[in-house]
């Protein structure tokens, strides 16, 4: 698919999303290093605030569906991915309201709300300068993220990890959302309607 030149609203996304970011991370920053479960509570809460947002959109609420099978695939793909880290001896997350084997169920939720959030968010159709820049956005605030955790006692890298390995992990990540998003599920969604049709 040929790249298109992004339009103003998916730069004024970006440009949103990386104050965003920004923003959430200077809070925890602050926070540190007591910032403690208050820390998933504000993530799932943002999340959910994004969900709702994004849901509001009249245009945007015929792929409810389908963007909430984006975020039940980041659901099962971080769970297993993380399941992997830790037994891998890589990371490991301390402190959960109730740890699913090794994952936070904080973050199960977040995944799954998040996913679909962003499921919603994402153009109709596939933007590689977009997705470059999406990618590169949620890889080094995933980092960051994952460093805050990491000070606020809710991540422990172990065994050579760092976070430039987590930059990497979170953009290629993105990388198998956005084909699962447009070459899987959104592509389906579209040929299921047309033969409805």
């Amino acid at each position: 698919m040929q790249s298109i030149r992004m339009e103003i609203r998916e730069k004024k996304a970006l440009v949103i999303k990386a104050v965003v970011f920004l923003l959430v991370g200077l809070f925890f920053l602050y926070m540190t290093p007591n910032a403690g479960l208050l820390t998933y509570a504000t993530l799932v809460g943002l999340a959910f605030i994004w969900a709702v947002y994004e849901t509001a959109k009249s245009k945007k609420r015929k792929l409810i569906k389908s963007a909430f099978l984006l975020g039940l695939f980041l659901m099962v793909f971080d769970f297993i991915v993380e399941n992997l880290g830790f037994f891998g001896g890589l990371w490991t997350s301390p402190r959960s309201i109730f740890p699913v084997i090794s994952v936070p169920i904080e973050i199960m939720v977040l995944t799954l709300i998040g996913g679909y959030a962003w499921g919603m968010h994402l153009p109709l159709k596939l933007d590689k300068d977009y997705m470059i820049v999406e990618v590169l956005v949620f890889g080094f605030f995933g980092a960051i993220g994952e460093k805050l955790l990491i000070l606020n006692g809710m991540m422990i890298y172990t065994n050579g990890w760092t976070s430039v390995h987590a930059f990497i992990g979170y953009a290629i990540t993105w990388l198998i959302l956005f084909g699962v998003w447009y070459k899987c599920i959104r592509n389906n969604s579209l040929k299921t309607k047309k033969k409805k049709k």
